[in-house]
C-alpha cells in the first residue's frame, strides 16, 4: 500500500480552489448563500466537497468537470432490493438517465435548475426512506452558523486519519490503529476550538460509542498531540472563509482544543436518560463541559 502523504481537510489543487473562488464554481457557491438555498450545507472534506440538503448528499464535487449525484435518489421502488435493482440493467439505464440529465444542468453552470430539481428529487426519496440521524445532524449544523448560536460548526464528522501526526494510540480488538470519528468540531464565542461528541438518549452512552470510549480516543489521538490538528483546523477555517462558507469574524485563539459532550433527550425518559448520562458521566473522574441541548433545538448553547 503506497504510504501517501497526510494531507488533511482541505481543498489542496490550486485549480479546483481557483475554479470555487473566482472561476466557473464561484457562482454555484454564490447561489448556495442566497436565503433561498441557506437549507444547502457545504462541508469540505479531502480535496472535494459534499454539499448536503436534509442530511443527504445533494452534491459531491472533486472539480468543476466531476460531480456526482446518486441516481439511486430517482429510484422509489419498495418491492424490490437494491441488489435486484443493480442487477437489472434496464432499471439501472433508466436511474443513470435521469441522474445524468440533471448532472449536465450542473456541468453547463444552470446552478439554479440544478439545485432546484435536485431538491425535489430528494424530496420524493426522504419521504419514502426517512433518515432521522442524518437529517438532525444536518439541522444541527444549520442551527450552529455564526451568530445563531454560541459555537460556529466547522466541521461533521471528523475522522482521525492514521496516517496524521495525531493518530490513536489505541488499538481495535483487530490489533489495528483505532480510526476515532468526533461528532463536530466548533469554535466558540472566546475562538476556542472544540471537539464536541453528540450524544442523544440513552442507547450511544455506553460501549463502544460510549462518553468513555469516545473520550480516551481523544486523550490518546488528538490531545496527545494538538498542534498539528489545531494547523489543520485553522487552514480549514481560512478556506471556508476565503469561500464565504462562514463568516470572517471566527477565530480561532486556543493554544489547543477542549473536548465536550453535546446531549439531548431521545424520548419521554427523560429521568432515565438523564440517570444513564450522569452515572456513565461520573466514571469518567474529569471535569469535562457538557452542553445539554434543549427540547427541539439543536443549538449548542453555554
Amino acid at each position: 500500500m503506497k504510504n501517501e502523504k497526510y494531507l488533511g481537510r482541505g481543498i489542496h489543487s490550486e485549480k479546483f480552489i481557483k475554479a470555487l473562488e473566482s472561476g466557473n464554481l464561484k457562482p454555484m457557491l454564490d447561489l448556495i448563500n442566497t436565503d433561498k438555498h441557506s437549507d444547502l450545507d457545504v462541508k469540505i472534506r479531502n480535496d472535494y466537497l459534499n454539499i448536503y440538503y436534509k442530511g443527504g448528499n445533494i452534491a459531491k464535487l472533486r472539480s468543476e468537470n466531476s460531480i456526482d449525484f446518486d441516481k439511486f435518489y430517482f429510484c422509489l421502488e419498495k418491492d424490490r432490493s437494491r441488489n435486484e435493482i443493480l442487477k437489472d440493467q434496464a432499471s439501472m439505464d433508466k436511474l443513470k438517465e435521469k441522474r445524468d440529465k440533471l448532472i449536465k444542468k450542473f456541468k453547463t453552470g444552470d446552478y439554479a435548475a440544478y439545485f432546484s430539481e435536485a431538491k425535489v428529487v430528494m424530496d420524493a426519496w426522504l419521504s419514502e426512506y426517512n433518515k432521522p440521524e442524518r437529517t438532525e445532524q444536518h439541522q444541527l449544523s444549520l442551527e450552529n452558523r455564526y451568530g445563531q448560536s454560541d459555537f460556529t460548526i466547522l466541521d461533521l464528522e471528523y475522522e482521525v486519519s492514521i496516517q496524521s501526526a495525531f493518530a490513536c494510540k489505541l488499538k481495535a480488538k483487530n490489533g489495528k490503529p483505532k480510526k476515532p470519528r468526533f461528532d463536530i468540531i466548533a469554535v466558540d464565542k472566546e475562538g476556542k476550538l472544540c471537539v464536541i461528541e453528540f450524544k442523544k438518549g440513552s442507547g450511544a452512552l455506553t460501549g463502544v460509542s460510549g462518553l468513555k470510549e469516545h473520550y480516551e480516543c481523544f486523550n490518546h489521538s488528538i490531545g496527545l498531540n494538538p498542534k498539528p490538528f489545531m494547523d489543520e483546523m485553522k487552514n480549514l477555517l481560512k478556506q471556508k472563509q476565503s469561500l464565504n462558507l462562514i463568516d470572517k469574524q471566527v477565530e480561532i485563539k486556543s493554544l489547543a482544543p477542549e473536548f465536550m459532550f453535546a446531549f439531548a433527550y431521545d424520548s419521554n425518559h427523560k429521568e432515565r436518560e438523564e440517570r444513564l448520562f450522569e452515572r456513565e458521566y461520573k466514571k469518567l473522574n474529569a471535569a469535562i463541559h457538557v452542553i445539554k441541548l434543549k427540547e427541539g433545538s439543536f443549538k449548542l448553547l453555554k
